[in-house]
């Protein structure tokens, strides 16, 4: 189908085929009319009558500032309904004596209709001839802004309805929605009383040839070509109205309106016509919108898991630039190495990793793009030069054909006997760092997909459009993620805490008081005990924050269907070297079955039936990462928590 070309550029926040099919609505109008944009001083559109009586040909009034037309007067405020005499300058230069009459089409009054009445029109004259449709249209106008307000197909389609039975003030109206099961079935849709649609079948089947292309007005003396026509002739109406909402592929829905006067008027149907395309056009958005956030939301779930994964890696991580100089190292490297990052930054890594084997021709080939892994009878020496077996893995990270860095994994063999009991689990990490690499390029392209296509709906957009700020939302949304693989494909070393004097006290009653509400609603009642007041301890604020939110998450949803009792205690340790503070999270639920309870801080453990099995182990390694301890007691009606972290010196100074 060609595309109409419009005289001028549309507005920036409505899409082309809006601004189209109100430019339609305007052609109806018998005067000669102009869009007006009063911030910019743009022609945003003019009909046919408007070139009639000026003369312009489209090219020369593209560009024109309102003043080029109005010499003698640009005032375009809204003053009254009243026309006011208006001398408008033609194509030929001469002047020409008009009444114009200025009407706000959007709420700021910065977007105007300038209608201009032929010279005979009595200016003063109250009621205008009824050839002047103004009113009528601007109400037009009005409707179809308003289906732009619509945040779901149902709501949009009920609000086309109501327009449909204003503009014929139908006495019935009824609404079919397509059932996607059955093709070419319609169920009645549930609406008010006043749609007076009771009596009408609950069910119609529309196939080939039942339903009219063009013509959706049908009149008494035709021949029925349907079971709404027959039900109009029994109910001894005028006229019928069966108006499709559909595009070149699917009928989405159909509306039925009958009555007996006025009979609809030609400009009447093509203005229900114009109705049911911006319907489609904005039902077409609505699904597209709902495609990419469900889209959105599964490729946060997968990069969430992938962040999991990384954030537990429990091996040395060492990340070279393509020229095999240091870039960063993380802390399990650093404990393995005997080196400090800062230490070693841009150093070249043969001057690091020094060992029983030459490595270069594993550096050599990750340069070329190619991961290799070193063999089991490495010996690496640290700081001291003490020697110790270790397992090296180098995975290049490519981008668009281009090694852009290179990760090391490195494994001390040595360091612990769980190690070489997990040989399997050891074999499959390996090619962890190359996974990882992988799974980031092929989940960036899809996010790079989302984001291109919100930006152009978003371009397409008013910024009043209720879509517009979650769109906005979701660009923002795919920027992070974008962000995070970029981080998850240099293996970004894990996040230091910076530990400093918290009171973990107030911590937990903030906590607590945000989900109150949640409790409350649950039939959940929660105990908290402070002993001291203010405990102090040393912790990073929000990773200790993350600790305890998600222990007392698990124990509220452990609770969620038949409520129970949340306790809370702090208190100083028993026997603890260095001091520590003992923070006991208790509840009432069910219990944690013994064959998972062993398990319990491993990764990917978990008793729900959502969630990625992460919390917890996340949680273990926040707190041993404090120099803290956390254990678990579980019995069948209750489990209790108890975290162990380091006191502060502060203490309790600030309890008075």
């Amino acid at each position: 189908m060609q595309q109409t070309k419009l005289p001028f550029q549309a507005v920036s926040y409505l899409s082309e085929l809006d601004f189209l099919q109100q430019s339609k609505i305007l052609e109806l109008l018998p005067v000669a009319t102009v869009i007006y944009k009063r911030d910019t001083d743009a022609l945003l559109y003019a009909n046919q009558k408007f070139y009639e009586l000026t003369r312009f040909s489209e090219d020369e009034l593209f560009g024109m500032q309102l003043s080029d037309i109005i010499p003698y007067e640009t005032d375009t405020n809204i003053t009254s309904t009243d026309a006011r005499p208006t001398a408008i300058r033609i194509a030929n230069g001469d002047i020409l004596q008009t009444a114009m009459r200025v009407t706000s089409i959007n709420l700021t009054n910065t977007i105007v209709l300038l209608a201009f009445y032929p010279p005979d029109f009595e200016v003063t004259e109250q009621k205008e001839p009824p050839e002047f449709h103004i009113p009528l249209m601007m109400d037009h106008f009005t409707m179809l802004s308003q289906l732009g307000e619509q945040n779901s197909s149902k709501s949009l389609l009920f609000a086309t309805a109501s327009i449909v039975k204003s503009v014929l003030n139908a006495p019935i109206t009824a609404l079919y929605l397509s059932q996607e099961s059955e093709n070419g079935a319609f169920t009645k849709a549930n609406l008010p009383e006043t749609f007076n649609c009771q009596q009408l079948p609950q069910k119609i089947s529309i196939g080939t040839g039942q339903l009219p292309v063009y013509d959706f007005l049908w009149l008494t003396d035709s021949v029925p070509q349907h079971m709404l026509h027959e039900f109009t002739l029994a109910k001894d109406y005028s006229y019928a109205v069966i108006l499709p909402v559909r595009d070149e592929n699917h009928c989405h829905a159909v509306i039925y309106a009958t009555g007996i006067t006025p009979i609809p008027t030609v400009e009447t149907m093509r203005f229900l016509s114009l109705l049911a395309n911006q319907s489609v056009s904005i039902l077409a958005k609505i699904h597209a919108l709902e495609n990419a956030t469900k889209r959105l939301n599964t490729m946060r779930h997968i990069v969430q898991i992938e962040r999991g994964i990384t954030e537990n890696m429990n091996e040395g991580l060492i990340v070279l630039t393509p020229d095999l100089r240091i870039a960063e190292m993380n802390t399990a490297a650093e404990i393995i190495l005997g080196y400090a990052s800062k230490e070693v930054f841009l150093e070249d890594i043969e001057m690091v990793l020094i060992g029983n084997e030459n490595l270069a021709t594993h550096y050599k080939s990750a340069q070329q793009g190619i991961s290799t892994i070193a063999g089991t009878n490495l010996m690496l020496n640290d700081r001291r030069g003490n020697a110790f077996p270790a397992q090296l893995t180098c995975v290049p990270i490519i981008l668009d054909g281009e090694v852009k860095s290179i990760i090391i994994l490195l494994r001390d063999l040595s360091q612990t006997e769980q190690l070489l009991q997990h040989s399997k689990q050891l074999e499959q990490r390996a090619f962890l760092g190359e996974v990882s690499a992988v799974f980031a390029h092929e989940v960036k392209n899809p996010i790079n997909s989302i984001s291109t296509g919100l930006q152009f709906i978003g371009m397409n957009m008013k910024p009043e459009d209720p879509h517009y700020n979650l769109v906005m939302r979701l660009q923002q949304d795919c920027q992070r993620l974008t962000h995070l693989t970029d981080s998850t494909l240099t293996f970004a070393k894990p996040v230091e805490y910076q530990p400093l004097p918290m009171n973990i006290s107030a911590l937990l009653e903030n906590i607590l008081e945000r989900w109150a509400p949640r409790m409350t609603r649950l039939n959940i009642n929660y105990l908290f005990e402070s002993e001291p007041k203010n405990a102090i301890v040393l912790a990073d604020g929000r990773a200790i924050e993350q600790v305890f939110v998600n222990l007392i998450s698990n124990s509220i949803q452990a609770m969620d269907s038949e409520g129970g009792t949340l306790s809370i205690q702090i208190s100083p340790a028993q026997d603890s070297q260095p001091p520590q503070y003992e923070i006991t999270v208790a509840d009432s639920g069910p219990g944690i079955p013994d064959d998972i309870i062993k398990h319990i801080f491993e990764p990917f453990q978990t008793t729900k039936t959502t969630g990625t099995g992460l919390g917890l182990a996340i949680t273990k390694r926040i707190v041993t990462a404090h120099k803290g301890y956390i254990f678990v007691e579980s019995f069948p009606g209750g489990t209790m928590f108890r975290v162990l972290l380091p006191m502060s010196d502060i203490k309790e100074k600030n309890d008075n």
